[in-house]
Order: structure tokens, then sequence, then C-alpha cells
């Protein structure tokens, strides 16, 4: 009966019977062997220094954050009893005890704080917490801060800086300058809220961390957007590969394309770009081309040090720039005029997105933050603002020596206003086209795993994928007093395929099952399976007070718990395409970006393209967002409103950026020639 008892060994009941045994609420106790599956350990004290209240967040001892929703009385023990809701909406009912911490709902007599905030969340916990997907002194943390400053500089530093220029000398000096380093700072501040949102949810990626603070919606728009900007960019290197190849080829082999048009040239040179290229694209691995962001540094520095000297020893006298037209590039001579201001706002506006395009490492960020050693927040915000620092420099000085050397005739990409047989900048050219053709199946990959998550679905079921589900992963040591039915639900009304709640008061007690799938399989081989993915899915919580300052290398700090989170979402990995639908998929990719950059002339269009849309979303957008309804809640007034007015104000210039981008589609690669001049 339902009221008696039964103390059984797991090993000895099959999927079958455990089901029966659940259904009937005869299944209490199961203890096990420790061996099996790995202890998620707590090492914290129970907070008991004060009431626990409804609507209070909490934090439950190996089970992670969620909400109080009522008080009970005493249970058979003579502990009171809460119930709770986690975050994947399941309820249950817990004792004073396994409450480590609490922190109280916001008065509602603030009236800022009522104004935007709603009851606590149980994504997040209690404040006082912070959540790591990776321990904080795990042997698999073993990047330095020179290490992951370097890691996010080589993703910011790119093809994208020889459009620099070109903005600079539409904004003048200094509306440039200050929009340059306006533009880093708010990417340094947009990265810290993207951190403090991670550390707020356990989340290692911005997909999910999109998904803690926004939902589903916000996950698949997440990967729409990665996919967007992997496949522009795409389009972006096709274009500059044309443009740098060009006048290579011109020069090495001047009679190959003797009568050809121009930019039919450009187009056959961008075509057998790609077939060269296409073959490192479909490899599954890339880790053997790890080595390019040192060589993407590198020959962007190159470049800068060669366009700085030439701009340098021509400074107020009379120099020849060429200017890529429509039947090739002319030679003029040109004395270069700056200004201070720009000449035409609507065009300072245009070229606004080039500047934060310059900037984006989002995506980079919290991958890094995951591979820090002794992620304090202060190592953090040291890395971002040597990261920051060292950008600025070097985008400020190739925008202000490439628009001391052409000025108002400065072209989208600043090597067209060199001639072709200039031996410094040919070697420049060359080397940047080296590297922009070994970083494009860096791109690729991505672009392509980010399609098949998307698309995957409709392309039939793919062999090795197999999402994490909770009640396999949980430590069954942990499972040892089951009660009879879950809270809230009479016993034996569970239908097929839902979860059932098996704990009542949850002591120890994390075990779920779900009716219909054989995850009560218990057998060595089961659970020996189940225990191997276990690891990454865990969420480490660290009292906040305790990460703060930079601490001294070979610091440990112990986790106050350790826990699964509940979502299956955040829980599951990525499935795995098979080889056919990577060829399908890298095909479509390659063939579509490529016909579409043979009929873009300018790459100033496609920056535009890229930074007024989802630039514009990935590095101030949304970070913004995910900031406000993930930590604004808990923050003081003036970093809510400054985050709002942030949010608001990058909305309304990439809106406007947008348009002007749709109305500048045909722009030439050069400006004509000033008449006169």
């Amino acid at each position: 009966s339902g009221s008696r008892e039964v103390h059984i060994c797991r090993d000895a009941l099959g999927p079958e019977s455990r089901r029966l045994l659940i259904c009937f609420g005869v299944l209490r106790a199961m203890p096990v062997a420790t061996g099996n599956i790995p202890l998620i350990h707590t090492s914290g004290n129970t907070d008991t220094s004060s009431e626990v209240s409804v609507g209070d967040s909490v934090h439950i001892k190996g089970h992670g954050p969620a909400t109080v929703l009522s008080v009970g009385r005493p249970g058979l023990q003579g502990k009171l009893q809460y119930q709770v809701r986690y975050p994947d909406g399941t309820q249950y009912t817990v004792s004073r005890d396994q409450i480590l911490i609490h922190q109280a709902p916001v008065p509602t007599d603030n009236i800022r704080r009522a104004s935007v905030m709603g009851p606590a969340s149980p994504q997040l916990g209690p404040r006082q917490v912070e959540y790591l997907s990776r321990a904080f002194d795990d042997q698999a943390r073993i990047i330095r801060t020179p290490s992951a400053t370097f890691g996010l500089v080589a993703t910011m530093v790119g093809g994208g800086v020889l459009s620099l220029p070109y903005a600079m000398s539409q904004c003048g000096l200094a509306l440039g300058t200050i929009t340059l380093f306006v533009s880093a700072f708010l990417s340094a501040w947009t990265l810290d809220m993207l951190v403090e949102a991670a550390r707020c949810t356990g989340c290692d990626s911005f997909e999910l961390v999109g998904y803690m603070a926004l939902g589903e919606f916000a996950r698949k728009g997440t990967l729409w957007i990665i996919f967007a900007i992997c496949w522009l960019t795409q389009i972006a290197y096709f274009v500059l590969l044309s443009d740098l190849l060009t006048p290579t080829v011109d020069l090495v082999a001047p009679h190959l394309f003797e009568g050809w048009d121009h930019t039919d040239m450009r187009r056959v040179v961008g075509m057998i770009a790609a077939f060269l290229l296409a073959p490192m694209c479909f490899k599954k691995s890339l880790s053997a081309l790890s080595f390019m962001c040192f060589a993407s540094v590198g020959s962007v520095v190159l470049v800068g040090t060669a366009v700085g000297f030439r701009a340098l020893n021509s400074i107020g006298e009379l120099h020849t720039i060429a200017l890529s037209e429509i039947d090739g590039p002319h030679n003029h001579d040109f004395k270069v005029t700056l200004s201070w201001w720009p000449e035409d706002w609507l065009k300072a506006l245009y070229v606004f997105p080039m500047f934060g395009v310059s900037f984006l490492c989002h995506f980079n960020a919290l991958p890094t933050h995951q591979e820090l050693q002794r992620p304090t927040r202060q190592r953090m915000r040291r890395v971002l603002a040597l990261c920051m620092g060292f950008t600025s420099i070097l985008y400020l000085f190739v925008g202000l020596t490439g628009y001391l050397w052409a000025g108002r005739c400065t072209c989208g990409n600043i090597l067209l206003n060199f001639r072709q047989d200039d031996t410094l900048i040919a070697m420049g050219r060359g080397a940047l086209a080296l590297v922009l053709m070994l970083n494009f199946p860096l791109l690729c990959q991505p672009c392509r795993n980010t399609l098949f998550r998307l698309v995957g679905p409709f392309m039939g079921k793919c062999s090795g994928a197999r999402p994490a589900t909770l009640a396999n992963e949980l430590p069954s040591a942990q499972a040892e007093s089951l009660s009879l039915q879950p809270a809230g639900r009479a016993p034996g009304t569970a239908s097929q395929g839902d979860v059932v709640d098996i704990c009542m008061v949850e002591e120890d007690c994390p075990e779920r099952v779900r009716l219909g799938a054989d995850v009560a399989d218990s057998s060595p081989a089961a659970v020996a399976t189940s225990s191997q993915g276990s690891p990454s899915a865990q969420v480490h919580a660290y009292r906040r007070e305790d990460t703060r300052g930079m601490m001294a290398p070979g610091t440990s700090l112990p986790a106050m718990d350790t826990f699964l989170p509940k979502d299956e979402t955040v829980q599951q990995g990525g499935a795995e395409s098979t080889p056919l639908q990577d060829i399908i998929l890298t095909t479509l990719i390659l063939v579509s970006s490529l016909l579409v950059s043979l009929f873009m002339g300018s790459i100033i269009v496609v920056w535009s393209i890229v930074g007024s849309t989802v630039a514009f979303l990935v590095a101030f957008i949304m970070p913004a967002a995910f900031w406000l309804q993930l930590v604004g809640p808990h923050s003081k007034a003036y970093k809510v409103i400054a985050a709002k007015v942030l949010l608001v104000s990058m909305s309304v210039i990439a809106v406007a950026c947008t348009v002007l981008t749709c109305l500048n589609l045909s722009a030439p690669a050069c400006p004509k020639f000033p008449e006169g001049a």
C-alpha cells in the first residue's frame, strides 16, 4: 500500500518495474552504490539567520535556484516545509536546512524597483550567489590574462580595419576619434554586462544567456544572428579578397587579363579564390588552423605599419593616390586637406556602424571567461580593458594614417588608394589576402554548425544526437529518501511522457523520472554512459563576496554548492551533423555568399549592412536587454537608467543606419576625384 515503505536495490528493478512502482506510489527509497555516478557535493553552510518568506529567491542545496511559493506546516521530522518552484516549472517541497541562501523580494514601497521588477526569478537565485559553469579552480581553466586579451583582440582585428580610414574621412578627425573611443567604451560595457548576466545564470554561451533572459525566442533569434554575422562576413571576405588579389594578379601577370573589363576581372579573381579555399571549408575539424589568430593580428599590424609609413612621409606634400573606378584604377596627384568635423552629417551617421562592428567580440567573450584562470570579476574586467585599449590604439593609428594619406578621397578599402606597383603595399596586400583565405574556413565552420542547429530538424534525425535528460544525469547516491507522491499532484495521474516529480520533501532527493522513456535503466553500462556527460552540465555556486579582487596564482576557491540545471535546454548538447549534411550545408553557404559578393561593388556596403543590423544587436542591444532582465532588477537605479538609455539610443541609431544603408546599396568603392583638386 502507499503507506508502507519499500527499500529496494535499484539494480534489482528493470525500467518497467520501476515505472509501475512509481505510478502506484510505493517506491520510496532506492539506495545504490555511490561509485557508479559522480556525486554532486555541497561545501557551504545553511543560512538560517532569518526567516524564509513567500516570494524569496532561494538556493536549494544540490538543486540550485528556486522561488518560494508557500510555507507549509512542519513535516514528519518536525522541520518547517517550503514549496518552491524551479526554473523548469517543477514544484517541490523542501525543508529549511536545504535552503543555503535566500533573498527577500523587492520591497513594494520602493517606487523605482517596483516599476522595473517583478517577483523573484527562479532562473537567478539570490543576488549573493554567483554561478560558474566551470569550477573556479578547474584544471581546464588554462588561459591567463595576456592570452585571454590576445584572443579577444584577434577576434576583433581583421579585414574591417581597412575601412576605418574611410569612416574617419566621413566623420572628420574630432568626431571620428570620439566615435572610436565611445564605441570601445560601450563595447567594453556591454561585454561586462554579458559576463555579469552569465555569472547570474551559470550559462557559458551568448545563446543560453539569451534563453535564460527572454526564453526560447531569444535563443532561436541568437542562432539566426550568429548565422547572419558569419554569412555576411564571408561575403565581406570575398569582396576583400577580390580587392586585394586583383592588383596583385595584375602586377604579377599584367597580360593575363589584358582587355578585360575591371569588374569582370574582379569577379573571376574572386571565384578563383573561392575555388582554392573551398576544400578547407568542408573539413570537420580545423585544429590545424589554430595559429591563425596570431597571423591575423600580425598581418593587420604589417598593413597598418605600411600605410603609416607612406602617410607620415607625405604629410603636407603633393603625392600620388589611386582611385578605383569602373574601368579600373586611376592615379591622381593630390595634396590632402583634413577636416575636424563632418562635411555631411548623414554620411557620418552612415559610417557609424563601421566603428561598432570593429569591436565585435561578444560571442567569444563568454568562452574566454569560461577558460580564464581565477575568473574574478576584476580579472575579467582587466582583460576587457586591455583588449579594448590595445585595439583602440591600433584602430586609431590605421584610421588616422589612412585619412592622412588620401583625405576626402579615401576609399572604402584604404589599400585601393595605393598604386599597384607600390612594393611595400603589395606585400601587405599579399599577406592580408593569404590570412583572409586561411581564416575563411574558421568562419564557414560556425556558420555551417549554426545553420544545422536551425534547419537540422527538417533534414532528418542525426546519429549521435542525444539530449541530456535530468533523470539519468543526477547522482543516485543522493536519492536516499523518495516520498510517495509529488507535491500538488495525486499519485497515478501522470500520463505518457509527463515528468513525474516523485519528491514531496526534497531532502537529498533530486531524482525525476520521465515516463515513456528508459531513463530509469540503472544497469552499470547505462549508469556509466549517463555519468560521462554530467560534469559538463554541472553549475558551481560561489558566494559573490568570495569572487571579488584579483587573487594570487594558485589560489583555490571551493564551491559553495554544485548542482545540475533543471532546465533541459541548458543541459542538452547539440546534435552532430552527418558528412552528407555537412557537404550540402557548406556548398549552400559557399555558393550563396560568393554569388552575393560578385554583385557587391564596395566593401563599405557590406560592413554597413553588418554593422547597422546584426552587429548593433549583438554588441549593444541584446546585451543591454539581457542585463536588464537578469541583473537589472537587483542593480542600482543609475545603472538601470543607463542601460535603458543605451538600449533605446542604440535601437534608434540601428534603425536610422539601416535606412541609410538601404539607400546606399550602390555606393562605389571609392569617391570621385574632386574637380580642381
